[in-house]
């Protein structure tokens, strides 16, 4: 069974407060000027109105976006959101930022974190991409066909449903978590020259190049 989309206009209506986005600064690094509390919370990250990551502080929500602004080398979780939030603003995106501050409650004279079991909630009823590991994952809907170029049919289905994703990113999603972006960005330059798919950025470091469909025609067809 498919979960539903979880909504900015869900989480406000639930007591979420909407508090700004994401910014790329000068350096085209990571950073926000919201003032975010030194208290436990939970996190959303929305994109048109869509949530697409949750987020938990159990100590210092402060100090956790300073983790996603500059992630050490181990963290893991804070280096991959780092790539997806610059990925999408370098493609225009807008990345929303939105917070709880649910209270703890007791069960039994036993202690229950507020703010945990809410994220664990979320993300036990919503589809959200970014908390799937190795995410957005695109799944072949049917068995490839001799004479398509199915490498080409993945990019260009994966950057229809998913617009604005790094080479790193749509690499990932066809070939796991362990992938590089060398993987692809052959496949990414041929499909914007036929057209196929369109490139925003300019491709340093700190700026990437997204990707987004041109709808020209089912790539299946395209030729191999």
């Amino acid at each position: 069974m498919n979960k539903p989309q979880l909504t900015v206009e869900h989480l406000l209506r639930s007591g979420f407060l909407e508090v700004g986005c994401w910014q790329l600064n000068r350096g085209r690094e990571l950073s926000h000027q919201i003032d975010l509390p030194a208290a436990a919370g939970v996190y959303a990250f929305a994109i048109e109105g869509v949530v697409q990551y949750v987020g938990v502080s159990a100590k210092s929500l402060r100090q956790r976006f300073r983790f996603y602004a500059k992630p050490g080398k181990t963290q893991t979780t804070s280096i991959r959101l780092n790539e997806l939030i610059r990925g999408r603003i370098a493609g225009g995106a807008t990345v929303e930022v939105l917070i709880a501050n649910p209270p703890d409650h007791e069960w039994n004279g036993l202690k229950i974190s507020g703010s945990e079991g809410l994220e664990a909630g979320l993300i036990c009823d919503f589809d959200l991409p970014w908390n799937k590991r190795g995410s957005p994952t695109i799944v072949q809907s049917e068995p490839a066909k001799a004479g398509r170029n199915t490498k080409s049919a993945s990019v260009v289905d994966i950057v229809r449903r998913r617009p604005g994703m790094t080479e790193l990113e749509i690499a990932k999603a066809i070939y796991g978590p362990r992938a590089v972006q060398q993987q692809v960005n052959a496949e990414c330059r041929r499909l914007v020259n036929l057209g196929l798919v369109e490139r925003r950025g300019l491709g340093g470091a700190g700026d990437p190049f997204t990707y987004r469909s041109r709808k020209k025609e089912d790539p299946r067809s395209s030729p191999g």
